[in-house]
């Protein structure tokens, strides 16, 4: 029996792996446990796609539910199979630079330590097996971005005349640049890979590839650029285009053509090598170039807007020079050009993408959904029973979900910083807490929202389904004797209430260690539900940046904790129901909060009425993606 064991299996290259080398009569050996989810939600789940291999590959194909991290796992799993495995194949990990600087730890232990344990696994168990690692470009940081480019209609072209002109070769440097965090994991790896070639004499390749797509692709917002392009064409989803004018160009390789090439190598592989690997000159396109073979081919017309703000260590232009692999395996060559590509990608998906209940064109039917645009933030357009229901189905599945409830200083904060306004919207439920925002809605789109959905009524529903369900909470936040009174008296309104854990706020930003052991402290709490009390926008901030390594819902309600303590009364219902809520807060707390009132609301007015005549356009994808945490504890 000669074995290949590939990691990611579920993926698109794992797959596509999977399928090619059980043809060829190994036994595949796959190792996925649908992390792509836990990064990017359950739309990039691939466990559709582990049953589509089960089913298909019958007894060619084992599946393993392991995370790469797992040494000891790892271990034992080479251990079993042993000199029986003739080729590894690595394609796990976290695959986002904008999901690394939100969980940095997470992503260098996925793609460094998880392939540091590969490494050592097939160094004392399979020694003579032919290890390839899918690299990325992006080990070259920056760099790209300082050749000599010129604007065209459609694209940016490099001059002519420079040696990388028909694609850029492995004797780029990795020094002097800007990686992104992504970048720096998956360059660590690389390295390690190359020295576990070069010290210990294993036969290892590493593919630094470009963008890899292909019809297996769970593509995503923020991964996935030809698949989750073509999946927004065809659902009517809107699409932003991030700086550069939509004429960043990238080469495209398919995975058919990439996996093509992993056989080359494994038939006589070679030791501590790396290659460039992408379409090249053949296939590559600029996003506008793309989004018009999307149009084209579906004869429907994708809903894109564009922002000035690129993304970090974004390429201007990236086409590999494939001469080194080519020179090295003449026999391996493209097959698949860009339009090839996106028209597989549709013929293959339309269907699947229907039947999981994303609509079609043929429908006419438009995917509901229930953000809508104030002042450049999403809001969701929800009552109390809809933001409920999701959040605890959320909670009972223990999936992550960001939940903030949002007033007029909320967006205003976010109007005023771009960085903010990118957390506020990659926040999953956004409610609207207080009568202005809620008559924005119904202003701007029509929504007839009867009431808000306040941060303190929406926690003391919460409490009261969790106590009936059994879902423990978790209070993180604000001082230690409001904590003390919170927890008192929500005990006493609801008897069956589960508080698992509280913590108070330490009024300060957390190191690395600290917010990793504040995590870990409420993962082993055994919390389903977690509230957080910091206040705006520390709460929203805090949300956000733990939204990817907590599986609980995590509901930013304000004041609530004051209030459910005794600490701050209610205002009059009538006032509450008038709108001015707020006014009520101000007679409280004047010094605090005179600021946030008589200057932002009148502001807040003055920009909603902007939006309201169209006189001035507030874009949400007009936002800048946080260049570091703040850790706000």
């Amino acid at each position: 029996m000669s074995v290949v064991l590939i990691t990611g299996a579920a993926g698109l290259i794992g797959s596509e792996a999977a399928t090619h080398f059980a043809q060829l009569g190994y036994t595949v050996v796959g190792v996925d446990n649908d992390m792509r989810k836990q990064f990017f939600g359950d739309e990039a789940s691939t466990a559709w796609n582990r049953e589509t291999l089960e089913r298909t590959l019958g007894a060619s194909y084992r599946h393993r539910n392991l995370d790469i991290r797992d040494t000891q796992a790892i271990d034992k799993l080479f251990a079993e199979y042993g000199a029986a495995i003739t080729v590894v194949i690595h394609t796990a990990a976290q695959p986002s630079h904008d999901w690394a600087a939100l969980d940095p730890f997470t992503d260098f232990t996925v793609n460094a330590n998880g392939t540091m344990s590969l490494l050592e696994a097939t160094r004392k168990h399979a020694p003579k097996a032919a290890f390839i690692y899918t690299s990325t470009n992006k080990v070259y940081g920056d760099t790209p971005n300082r050749l000599p480019l010129h604007e065209e209609k459609t694209r940016w072209e490099i001059d002519p005349s420079h040696k990388y002109a028909g694609g850029i070769a492995e004797d780029m440097s990795v020094d002097h640049t800007l990686h992104s965090l992504f970048g720096c994991s998956k360059l660590a790896a690389d390295v390690m890979v190359q020295e576990y070639g070069r010290y210990f004499g294993l036969q290892t390749g590493c593919f630094r590839g470009g963008c890899l797509t292909g019809p297996n692709h769970s593509g995503t917002k923020l991964h996935g650029f030809l698949a989750y392009l073509m999946k927004c064409t065809v659902t009517h989803t809107p699409y932003t285009v991030f700086g550069y004018g939509g004429k960043q160009v990238r080469d495209n390789i398919h995975s058919a053509d990439l996996i093509a090439a992993f056989e080359a190598f494994c038939r006589a592989p070679r030791v501590g090598e790396v290659y460039n690997m992408g379409g090249g000159r053949f296939s590559n396109c600029s996003m506008i170039e793309a989004i018009d073979i999307c149009e084209e081919l579906t004869g429907d017309e994708l809903e894109w807007t564009y922002s000035e703000t690129n993304r970090i260590g974004d390429h201007i232009w990236w086409v590999s020079d494939t001469s080194r692999f080519e020179e090295h395996y003449p026999e391996w060559h493209l097959e698949y050009d860009v339009p090839a590509i996106l028209k597989d990608i549709l013929d293959r998906n339309r269907d699947r993408w229907h039947s999981a209940g994303v609509v079609d064109r043929l429908s006419s039917c438009v995917m509901a959904s229930t953000k809508r645009n104030v002042l450049g933030i999403l809001v969701d357009a929800v009552d109390y029973e809809s933001a409920i229901d999701r959040i605890v189905e959320a909670a009972e599945a223990g999936k992550s979900l960001t939940v903030s409830a949002l007033a007029v200083h909320g967006v205003m904060t976010g109007v005023a910083d771009a960085s903010h306004r990118y957390r506020l919207n990659h926040l999953d439920l956004v409610v609207p807490d207080g009568q202005p925002v809620r008559y924005a809605l119904n202003w701007l789109h029509g929504t007839r929202l009867k009431d808000r959905v306040t941060g303190p009524i929406l926690m003391s529903k919460l409490c009261k389904v969790a106590a009936a369900r059994g879902i423990p909470i978790f209070l993180y936040g604000s001082r230690p004797e409001v904590l003390e009174a919170l927890r008192s008296r929500l005990c006493a309104r609801f008897p069956e209430l589960i508080i698992a854990g509280s913590e108070p706020s330490k009024f300060r930003r957390l190191s690395p260690e600290e917010k990793a052991a504040t995590a870990e402290r409420i993962r082993n709490s055994g919390a389903r539900i977690t509230f957080v009390g910091l206040g705006c926008p520390r709460q929203e901030v805090w949300a956000y940046e733990y939204g990817g390594i907590l599986p609980t819902p995590i509901l930013a309600v304000g004041a609530a904790f004051d209030m459910h303590a005794g600490f701050l009364p209610f205002a009059p219902m009538l006032m509450q129901d008038a709108g001015l809520e707020w006014l009520h807060r101000l007679w409280q707390e004047p010094r605090r909060l005179w600021r946030r009132y008589l200057y932002l609301n009148p502001l807040f007015v003055g920009h909603l009425a902007l939006q309201l005549m169209r006189l001035r356009r507030y874009d949400p994808g007009d936002a800048t993606a946080p260049v570091q945490e703040l850790s706000y504890g």
